[in-house]
């Protein structure tokens, strides 16, 4: 249960994590570059890498209302 701005009442919030668009291009290069940076970054960080690729969202379920909610330490 949170509290919705949106219905002004507290309600029941669904999560939904998605992943972050990509600051890469769509071109083979720009892919493989994507994949290197992936790559190189998970080695150095294997527990932090792909956090830094994922936004979590909580859903109202009575009105769909969508909040970005990226709290604590594993989305910084």
């Amino acid at each position: 249960m949170k509290y919705c701005h949106t219905c002004q009442r507290d309600t029941i919030h669904n999560e939904i994590i998605k992943q972050k668009p990509s600051k890469f291009g769509k071109s083979k290069k720009e892919q493989f570059k994507a994949f290197l940076s992936g790559f190189f970054g998970g080695v150095a960080s294997p527990l932090g890498a792909s956090l830094d690729l994922v936004e979590r969202y909580v859903v109202c379920s009575e009105c769909g209302t969508k909040r970005l909610e990226n709290h604590g330490d594993e989305f910084q």
